[in-house]
This record gives C-alpha cells, sequence and structure tokens, in this order.
C-alpha cells in the first residue's frame, strides 16, 4: 500500500514539476481559473433559491422587486465572471499542453541519444520506447487531472457542507453510493492498459506494416511483386485479433460500470422526492428544493468528478511510470575519465574480445594491433569478419569484454567520450543522407566550422561537387522531395559521394571509413581513392574493405577472420606468405578477369 501510494504520488510530483518547469505562470492560471468554477456553481445555487422564494411570495422581503434586481444584476455579473474564467482556463489550458507536449518531446529525442547502441539490437526497447512516445502525452493529461481532481474536492466540501446542514443523511449515502462505481472503474483502467502494454509489438508491426506501404523505398518491389494486397491483409489479421480483446475488455467495463453508476442516481432521485414531499407538507419552500437538488447534483457531480480524476490519474500513473521507465535506463557505456583526447598519434589495441549483447558467439577474440601516427591501415577480410566492430569499440559505441584499447598510449575509457570521438571523422558502412539541404547535410558533421569553402572543398574530394553543380538551388537545395518539390533525388553512388563529403568535411586528426566504395562504380572507385591518396597524405587513415583493388593506399594490411586478426604486413609480404589474404586476392582478380 505505501509503495502504490509512493508512485501515486511520484506521478503528481513529476507531472506538476514538469508543468511549472514548462510555464508557472500558465501552471498557476490554470489553477485560480479551475477553483473559481466550484465556487460560481454554489453561489449560483444559492442565488437560485432566493429569486424563487421571491417569486413564490415566501421571502420575508418587503422590497421583493428590487431584491430581484439586484440579485439578475448580481447573477449577471457572476455569469460574465464564468465566461471570462472559462475562456482563459481554455486558451491557458492549450497552450501549456502545447508547451509540456514539446518538451516531453524534447526529453524522449534527449533519451533516444543518450542510450546505448546496444539498445537498438533490443526488441524490448523498441516496445518501450513506442510505449513511451505514445504515453508521453499523458503528461499534460495527468496534470488537468490534478487541476480537475483539487476543483472537484473545492465542490465537494462546499456542496457536502451545505446539503449537511439540511440533511447529513443525503451527503453520506450519495458519498458511498459513488464508491463501487470508481472502485470498478479503477480495477477496469488497469487492466485494460496492461492489455495496451501487451499489445505494444502487435501495434508495433501495423505501424511498420502501414509505413512500408507508402513509403518511397518499397514501392517499387511491392507494386513488382504485386504485395499490396498482402500487406493488407496481415494488417487487417493482426489489427482483428488486438481489437477482438479490447472490445472484450470495453464491453464488460460498460456493463459493471454502467450497472453501479446508477446507484448515485437512485439516489438523487429519492433526494428529489424526499424534498417535494416536504414542500407538500408545508415544511420546504421551493426554493428549498431548487437549492438541495442543486447542491445534491453539484455533491454528485463533484464526487464523480473527483473519483474520475484520481482514476484517470491512476491510469496515467501507469503510463507515467512506463514513460520513466524509459528514462531511467542507465548507459552503461558512460564517461569514466576526465583526460581530454589531444590529436591522435598512435592506436593500439591488446587481446581485445568483444561479444554483442544478443549475440551467442564473440565477435572479437584476442584482437591486436598498433597504428603510428600518419600510417594508412586496412582492415580487410569477408563480410561479418569484424571489421566494422573495430570501428565501432573505437568510437566507444560499445566497450569491450576484455582487453584495452589504448590512444596516445593511454587506456580509452580515461578520456572524456566526447574528446575521443571529435578527433575522428568517420565514414559508416550503413551511413544515410538526411532530409535536409545540401549544405546541412555536409555541415552536421561539424556544425561549429561553418565554413562554406570547406563545404564545397569536401564535396570535390568525395567527387560529389557534379551533384551541386546540378542542384537548382546550390547548397540550398534540399536531398529528397519529403520538404521540397526542388529536391533532388540521387543513385545509390550519389548518396555514398555526398556521406564522404561530410566525413571529409569534419575537422579530425585521424580518418575511418568503412566500406567507402560499395556503391561505387570501378570510375568512380578509382578517382576516390586517388583523391584519398592526395588527401591523407601524412593523416593517420584505417580504412575496411572487402574488395582489394584499392589496397596499394595502405602501408599495413590487417586480415580479419571470424573476428580474429589472423595475418598483417604489406601488400608484398602478404602475397609472399601465400596465406588467406594472397588466397582472397587471387581469388578477385579471377572474377574481375571474368567481368
Amino acid at each position: 500500500m505505501k509503495k502504490k501510494t509512493y508512485l501515486f504520488m511520484n506521478t503528481i510530483k513529476s507531472c506538476v514539476f514538469l508543468a511549472v518547469q514548462s510555464s508557472k505562470f500558465y501552471t498557476i492560471a490554470r489553477l485560480v481559473c479551475n477553483l473559481c468554477s466550484p465556487v460560481i456553481a454554489i453561489i449560483t445555487t444559492l442565488l437560485g433559491k432566493i429569486v424563487i422564494d421571491l417569486l413564490a411570495g415566501q421571502s420575508m422581503s418587503v422590497t421583493p422587486q428590487r431584491d430581484l434586481l439586484i440579485l439578475f444584476i448580481v447573477m449577471s455579473g457572476i455569469v460574465i465572471i464564468r465566461l471570462i474564467t472559462q475562456r482563459l482556463e481554455q486558451y491557458c489550458r492549450i497552450v501549456h499542453d502545447e508547451v509540456m507536449s514539446s518538451k516531453t518531446s524534447l526529453v524522449l529525442m534527449e533519451r533516444g541519444l543518450a542510450v546505448d547502441m546496444v539498445c537498438y539490437d533490443d526488441t524490448d526497447y523498441y516496445n518501450k520506447l513506442t510505449s513511451a512516445s505514445r504515453d508521453a502525452s499523458c503528461l499534460p493529461m495527468v496534470l488537468w487531472n490534478i487541476i480537475a481532481c483539487i476543483s472537484a474536492f473545492v465542490s465537494f466540501i462546499m456542496s457536502f457542507y451545505l446539503l449537511s446542514r439540511e440533511s447529513f443523511l443525503y451527503s453520506i449515502v450519495l458519498l458511498i453510493a459513488g464508491i463501487p462505481s470508481a472502485i470498478a472503474a479503477t480495477k477496469y483502467t488497469k487492466s485494460l492498459y496492461n492489455l495496451s502494454l501487451s499489445q505494444i509489438e502487435g501495434e508495433r508491426k501495423m505501424s511498420y506494416i502501414s509505413y512500408i506501404a507508402s513509403a518511397k523505398a518499397y514501392v517499387q518491389n511491392i507494386r513488382i511483386y504485386n504485395a499490396g494486397k498482402y500487406l493488407m491483409k496481415r494488417y487487417t489479421m493482426i489489427w482483428d485479433d488486438l481489437f477482438c480483446n479490447r472490445r472484450k475488455s470495453l464491453f464488460s467495463r460498460a456493463i459493471i460500470t454502467g450497472s453501479l453508476g446508477c446507484l448515485p442516481e437512485i439516489v438523487l432521485i429519492f433526494i428529489g422526492f424526499d424534498i417535494a414531499s416536504r414542500i407538500l407538507a408545508e415544511t420546504a419552500t421551493l426554493g428549498d428544493y431548487s437549492l438541495y437538488t442543486g447542491l445534491s447534483l453539484q455533491l454528485w457531480s463533484g464526487i464523480y468528478l473527483f473519483y474520475s480524476s484520481i482514476t484517470q490519474i491512476y491510469d496515467n500513473q501507469l503510463k507515467v511510470n512506463n514513460f520513466q521507465s524509459l528514462m531511467e535506463i542507465k548507459p552503461s557505456v558512460c564517461d569514466t575519465g576526465v583526460l581530454i583526447l589531444e590529436p591522435v598519434s598512435t592506436i593500439s589495441f591488446e587481446n581485445v574480445c568483444f561479444t554483442y549483447p544478443s549475440a551467442k558467439s564473440s565477435t572479437l577474440c584476442g584482437v591486436g594491433f598498433h597504428i603510428n601516427k600518419g600510417e594508412h591501415v586496412v582492415l580487410v577480410g569477408l563480410n561479418g569478419s569484424g571489421k566494422s566492430t573495430i570501428i565501432k569499440l573505437l568510437m566507444r559505441f560499445y566497450d569491450v569484454d576484455c582487453g584495452v584499447i589504448k590512444i596516445n598510449g593511454i587506456d580509452i575509457k580515461k578520456y572524456t567520450i566526447d574528446s575521443v570521438r571529435k578527433q575522428f571523422s568517420v565514414y559508416f558502412q550503413e551511413e544515410h543522407n538526411y532530409g535536409f539541404t545540401l549544405r546541412e547535410n555536409i555541415e552536421i558533421a561539424d556544425i561549429e566550422a561553418g565554413e562554406m569553402s570547406s563545404i564545397e572543398k569536401a564535396m570535390r574530394r568525395s567527387d560529389s561537387i557534379d551533384v551541386l553543380e546540378k542542384a537548382p538551388s546550390g547548397l540550398e537545395t534540399y536531398l529528397y522531395k519529403m520538404f521540397s518539390n526542388d529536391g533532388i533525388e540521387l543513385s545509390g553512388g550519389q548518396h555514398q559521394k555526398i556521406a564522404l563529403a561530410r566525413a571529409f568535411y569534419r575537422r579530425h586528426s585521424a580518418l575511418i571509413l568503412d566500406e567507402p566504395s560499395a556503391s561505387l562504380d570501378p570510375k568512380a572507385e578509382h578517382e576516390l581513392f586517388e583523391q584519398l591518396k592526395r588527401f591523407t597524405n601524412g593523416k593517420t587513415t584505417i580504412f575496411t574493405s572487402h574488395r582489394l583493388s584499392n589496397i596499394y593506399l595502405a602501408n599495413r594490411i590487417l586480415v580479419m577472420e571470424s573476428g580474429c586478426l589472423i595475418e598483417a604486413g604489406t601488400h608484398d609480404d602478404l602475397i609472399q606468405k601465400n596465406g588467406r589474404y594472397a588466397e582472397l586476392f587471387r581469388y578477385q582478380q579471377k572474377t574481375h578477369l571474368r567481368e
């Protein structure tokens, strides 16, 4: 019980903190406007009793017409105040909710950027991220429920006090009658949310199918395979299964809560009948009927709104807890050092072993090598041999299981992560371009540089200057047509050249290129490596390749196979050894001759 209370209060605390942090003014304004509502309602009910008694001649006033005039003037003023507070509250709520939604989106983005790379290989993380993204919208709703709860409590206290002065029994019976409905609503709220969580993976599949059905990257394949009907059928099957379970729970909730919700309505009818009987017996006035039936309705409304708000907070508590659980994911790769890495001189791997968390076998086994300043080293090997993993470990996207990576003779973990990554410029094998302008696509690699001439220089080095020359708006031309009809569509090779330009633009002391020519034709590949030869002269460079046609750039070749470093040396040395490298080289030579 204590734990539930703590979680409930923690939910309220978190949402109020977010609300105040977003805007203290709007938070206070919404609270004040909502507190005015029950007070105005009670005053209006009291004035209504006086007006009816005056009209029925049951008032002791000697100047009923003057009193009526005053009452209607006061009631008109109250109506104006009510309208003003309602409009003000509506304005503050809409604006404040937008501010809070924007802030929660930024929090989610920040969390997505902070989690370990390993999370992106974990289905549970995607489920949690999808759930948290969906549930983030509940945070403004929780604040609304908290304010509504406070307003309902004020209404409840005032109407309970006034009604109890006439009949304490009315108040107690109404209060008790509302409890079963509230308990049932709370129970079904929890069960429905748990059902929703269990269906997250199905919802993700539906979202993915919906996305690929209209995404440009898939549209050609889907049409040539005539797979549209298959996708729609698969979507419908998933939806039918999810909807069937939800419908059963919703129907059950409607029957139970609807039945229990009749109890307070019956009590209200009883109260109205009792007061009407007393009027006929001349022990109460017509104004009393208006007053006490009105107070009863307000008391029940206050009880219902209070219970409903508590239930909604409880419902959203589950969502907030899910949102917070994503926020509580702690990265295992974190800053453990305080040293700032200066320009890279040497890089060493010493008996490095690594296994991806979800993998059943090791990716790297006892890998060791040393790279000197200005040296050009190429990692070669078949796909899956561990080449890209070496780069990911060097960038500290993951930490080694055993062994040590040193830069400039110092364990990489003793440097800050940002200072390590700042010294490198990397082209990744899975590199993607953005739906931004050409300038933004390249500038994003080094935002602080901001040199237009350097952008063009980088594009010349990557042999992508022809893209710029044909772009309608120069560097301000968008890639793709998502945000501009003048956007340009590029070939796979052109996309790779733009991504390479991004790597060349970044200021760095060491360059890493992971399969930099994978999408290039032979001519473009040769021109790229000629540019690399000039551009990287005297600069530490690591590049990976499963092609062996351009290894002449390398001072040294490291041959990877099944996560192990099996050979190392110059091209001539390795050919002379007649080992695995020589075998791969001869095989590719034969392949090129056949082509």
